[in-house]
């Protein structure tokens, strides 16, 4: 008896030893703390300081050389979308020695994030103290460890209502309550635009979603490039959600289901794991595979990321201020490289203090809540605020009765799927084709429209936020602004800066017209197209964006006729006046016909 008193006693002393060594350190978050127990497992994020660059130039040389290798979409996106086409210190990888250094004291290596500069890890008390010594370690935090429902799919009572619109089958309703069958009209269905899904996997053996062109696909579950349900790995039925939310997105079976975008590209990645040997998966690691999964879409040049996941159980009303969630800083950040990130707002709409899901609380993701067929807000729907008091959800789409493939099947389909999954993809849908409509506007300027059209506008709230998309009025708001669709040349008045002369940038008169550059994007060398109506002494001025004059090229008095081929249209090298080549940037091209107004094209260089 006394032996064992004795054993306690050590064993609380060594507890309270370890506990007070923690405290002092800085590094460590006190709630890793809340247990006493040393030798069990905890999971945590490893924050380190820098990234190997402790000189100021090998910092921007890295920095560089991340810049050249970086896809082309990459840039473009990241400059129009979000106005900043540079690489910076996020997009440098984790140092691999600081990570071999902390696996070397021990531990399970979870995940890693260029973006926060962090590794996920699985180790004991003991290990944690050691890897907190690391000179290069910041701070170390907990990944808190419960489980969640993530999504409901019950079938539905009620009746189904007949379709408006027969080609749209039992779909009509997803896609007209949005006003996405006006874009549709217009043209647009999504092409040129490339949407990321992040979801539990998906089959593309239905035949409505066969035709789908998956870029690239990745299963940060299972470590491959099958995000298919696969024998011996995959327990039956993980892929399902995944492939309905794609076939609301992208499925083309006229009178039976018509996708909001399906002439879009997709990147597939799955984050996502339902269940293992039958039983409820722990959840926790897929928030790790989650950041890994944006940051694998924004590195491969998606325009929209559609989350149809979310996260609770383990957060705190107080946590949901867009800065607790490691999550929810990497949806913030992808949306500040020119993303927009559309997040399901979450199913506790029926619990009492439930609030929205992460990483719905970000500052910029747009978190979508659901609706029915009436337009009023389904039961399930979680509410806002955010803990800093922001307005969330912000929009909502139709969350039940929402038509979908029957994933198990050839040709099957369902019209009683239900959840803010569901309506996430409806509005994801549906502001992809306002991307591809407005392919010059910013993320901001994208959500701005929305925000001003949607129906609860003038009275935003915590059910609805802002209320049910309305696509067609944000068409018109967007069209007013650009004056167009698509790449054509700005065709509004501005006020002219810098060393930039009064030029008229208006509306293009029959006597000559200004075509767009090709190719555009360009890298050194780019040709301006145009054609003349009449002769007249043409002059060609280069501006940068700010308004200073980059170069003039004299053309010289030309006759009337078509100067669109390499042969004929004016060149230009990318060069200033003073031979030098210029940086990468948005530029604007203007020519003139003496005695005429001038025409204005822009122009993006990208190295």
């Amino acid at each position: 008896m006394h032996k064992q008193s004795c054993s306690i006693l050590t064993v609380f002393l060594l507890t309270a030893v370890v506990t007070a060594e923690i405290t002092l350190s800085p590094k460590i978050t006190p709630q890793l703390l809340s247990e006493t127990s040393t030798g069990r497992n905890r999971k945590v994020w490893i924050h380190f300081t820098n990234k190997d660059h402790f000189k100021e130039e090998e910092l921007e040389n890295a920095i560089s050389r991340c810049q050249q290798s970086m896809p082309a979409r990459v840039k473009y996106r990241r400059l129009i979308r979000a106005e900043r086409w540079q690489a910076d210190f996020t997009d440098l990888p984790v140092h691999s020695a600081y990570i071999d250094q902390v696996l070397q004291i021990g531990g399970h290596l979870r995940s890693r994030s260029r973006w926060l500069n962090a590794i996920g890890l699985e180790a004991n008390l003991q290990q944690i103290m050691q890897i907190e010594k690391l000179p290069f370690v910041r701070s170390i935090t907990p990944i808190l460890t419960y489980t969640t429902k993530l999504y409901t799919r019950t079938e539905s009572q009620i009746p189904t209502v007949p379709p408006a619109n027969q080609s749209y089958g039992d779909s009509d309703t997803q896609i007209t309550q949005v006003q996405a069958d006006f874009l549709h009209q217009k043209g647009f269905f999504g092409a040129e635009i490339v949407i990321g899904l992040l979801d539990t996997g998906f089959s593309l053996k239905h035949t409505a979603i066969a035709h789908v062109n998956v870029i690239d696909q990745y299963d940060f579950v299972n470590n491959d490039n099958d995000t298919s349900d696969q024998f011996n790995q995959d327990d039956p039925k993980q892929d399902e959600h995944g492939s309905i939310v794609l076939g609301i997105l992208a499925g083309k079976a006229p009178e039976q289901l018509i996708g909001l975008a399906h002439q879009a590209s997709f990147l597939l990645a799955k984050t996502e794991k339902i269940s293992e040997n039958g039983q409820e998966f722990e959840r926790v690691i897929e928030e790790d595979w989650c950041i890994e999964g944006i940051e694998w879409l924004e590195g491969k040049g998606v325009d929209l990321i559609n989350c149809s996941l979310g996260y609770s159980d383990w957060y705190n009303f107080r946590d949901l201020d867009g800065q607790t969630s490691k999550l929810t800083i990497a949806a913030d950040l992808a949306t500040e490289k020119g993303v927009l990130m559309v997040v399901a707002a979450g199913n506790q709409g029926t619990k009492l203090g439930e609030r929205i899901t992460v990483p719905a609380d970000g500052f910029k993701v747009l978190a979508i809540g659901a609706v029915n067929r009436n337009q009023s807000i389904s039961w399930f729907s979680a509410k806002g605020p955010t803990y800093d008091g922001r307005i969330k959800p912000d929009f909502v789409a139709l969350g039940e009765q929402v038509t979908s493939i029957i994933p198990d099947t050839r040709s099957g389909f369902s019209s009683t799927n239900r959840g803010t999954s569901l309506s996430c993809a409806v509005a994801a849908g549906a502001i992809s084709l306002l991307l591809q409509a407005f392919p010059k506007a910013t993320t901001d300027q994208i959500t701005n429209a929305l925000r001003a059209t949607a129906v609860n506008a003038n009275d935003p709230n915590n059910s609805y936020g802002y209320g049910l998309i309305r696509a067609k009025s944000a068409f018109e708001v967007l069209l007013d602004q650009f004056g167009h669709t698509g790449n054509m040349p700005d065709p509004i008045s501005i006020k002219p800066l810098a060393n930039l002369k009064p030029i008229t940038w208006g509306k293009l008169k029959p006597s000559f017209e200004l075509l767009q550059n090709f190719p555009n994007p360009f890298n050194a060398e780019t040709w301006i197209p145009f054609r003349l109506g009449t002769d007249g002494e043409m002059k060609l001025s280069i501006y940068s964006s700010s308004g200073s004059l980059i170069q003039t090229v004299d053309v010289g008095h030309l006759e009337p006729g078509n100067y669109t081929s390499r042969q004929r249209a004016i060149y230009w090298n990318g060069q200033n006046y003073r031979r030098e080549d210029v940086v990468s940037g948005v530029y604007f091209c203007v020519l003139q016909v003496l005695g005429e107004s001038a025409q204005t094209s822009q122009l993006i260089l990208l190295k």
